[in-house]
């Protein structure tokens, strides 16, 4: 039997999912009555379970005092009497960014439950194995909004959607057939992930086109676009979101809405991304992915040996892929490791421009071999872009002359 008091904290469906247990005396049973697997019932009522007790109630631990749905439990301490049982408790409770997190994931996991799934284009015929194409998807910043009188030139929804889609189009469209692909998101692909269009960790205010519903409609109708065109050169595409510090709930969400609607064709692989460090391993190569927002280069060289040392003994060519700075980078902080950071395309908020941040607009793909490592790269840059949309590009800024 489920406890009936965790449907306080139950999505629709794991209401659901709890009273088929209780009704029928068991997951298997209820399952079967669902019409769904065991697992999925059973990971329903975990996160059910991890959201209530993330309020303060938990009865196997003697947590039995939730807070209020505005808050989370930041501790509990339950004293005993001499019979061993709970003789009082106190409960701290709090609002913190990590626990909001774990709420939002939880609710996530919820809403995606019964997502339809998508129909995708059928695989490429005679694809070549080795190399695998990595396409780098610098911080897209989709949602942020500059005007051309202030930054030089203007972006917004419409101009971060086209340019994106026009450019992953271009890239693919060059793309042999291939075994595998990988979408590399490098982080902040929205450029801000609430309704106040702030900055999560610092409340800073964004410069934002539109609302929030606006921007997630844009967000998810270019993820859904990369995939299903990188799905007509490959066999098997992975989809890595890495957490960005200004999109990163809507990175949690986005991988689990791609698992939800592309798992059932058995050819998109979306890597989970609770930790920001992601290791891939590709024959000879290992590639970590990280957006660097909190960990500097000079780190991460030893974040990938610690964890993911087996790995990394039996691989010989070894990469690490970042995001955040906007510009790209290469440097060479230990034998054998090659840390890179790389260009986007969107262009610079106020903020950035004010401060003296510049660099090229561009995205690359890297032809990345099993046997040898880094073999080539194509670098698409703004401006053959815009040449294919067939607008203009960034004006020049004239100077005033008496």
């Amino acid at each position: 039997m489920i406890d009936e008091k965790l449907k306080t904290w139950a999505t629709e469906t794991q209401g659901r999912y709890l009273d088929a247990i209780n009704a029928h005396g068991g997951f298997r049973k209820a399952s079967r009555a669902l019409g769904v697997t065991v697992s999925t019932v059973s990971r329903s009522m975990d996160r059910l379970r991890r959201s209530a007790s993330i309020r303060g109630y938990s009865p196997e631990h003697d947590w039995t005092h939730p807070v209020p749905d505005t808050h989370v439990a930041k501790g509990v301490s339950t004293y005993y009497g001499k019979d061993g049982k709970p003789a009082g408790q106190w409960v701290k409770s709090d609002l913190k960014q990590e626990a909001y997190n774990e709420l939002v994931r939880a609710a996530i996991d919820g809403f995606i439950e019964n997502v339809p799934q998508l129909d995708t284009p059928a695989a490429p015929l005679d694809p070549q194995d080795d190399i695998i194409p990595w396409i780098q998807i610098g911080d897209a910043h989709i949602g942020m909004l500059a005007h051309a009188a202030e930054v030089g030139e203007n972006f917004d929804l419409r101009i971060a959607e086209r340019e994106l889609c026009c450019a992953i189009g271009m890239l693919i469209d060059e793309l042999p057939a291939c075994k595998r692909l990988v979408i590399n998101d490098l982080g902040d692909a929205t450029h801000y992930d609430n309704l106040d269009a702030v900055t999560a960790a610092s409340g800073h205010a964004l410069d934002a086109d539109g609302r929030l519903h606006k921007m997630l409609d844009v967000y998810v109708s270019t993820m859904r676009f990369i995939v299903e065109k990188a799905l007509t050169k490959a066999e098997q595409v992975d989809v890595i979101v890495n957490q960005g510090n200004h999109s990163r709930v809507n990175d949690f969400w986005m991988t689990r809405l791609l698992r939800a609607c592309y798992a059932h064709t058995g050819r998109v692989n979306v890597l989970p991304n609770e930790n920001v460090f992601i290791g891939y391993r590709m024959g000879k190569t290992l590639v970590m992915v990280h957006h660097s927002d909190k960990c500097p280069p000079t780190r991460l060289v030893g974040v990938m040996v610690s964890d993911f040392r087996t790995d990394f003994g039996e691989t010989e060519f070894h990469y690490i892929d970042t995001g955040h700075v906007h510009h790209h980078f290469v440097s060479k902080e230990h034998p054998g490791v090659v840390i890179e950071s790389w260009n986007h395309l969107a262009a610079d908020d106020k903020w950035a421009h004010e401060s003296g941040y510049r660099s090229r607009k561009s995205i690359s793909v890297v032809y990345r071999s099993k046997t040898y490592g880094d073999v080539g790269r194509r670098v698409l840059p703004i401006e053959a872009i815009r040449d294919r949309l067939g607008v203009s590009g960034k004006p020049e800024r004239k100077t005033f002359t008496a």
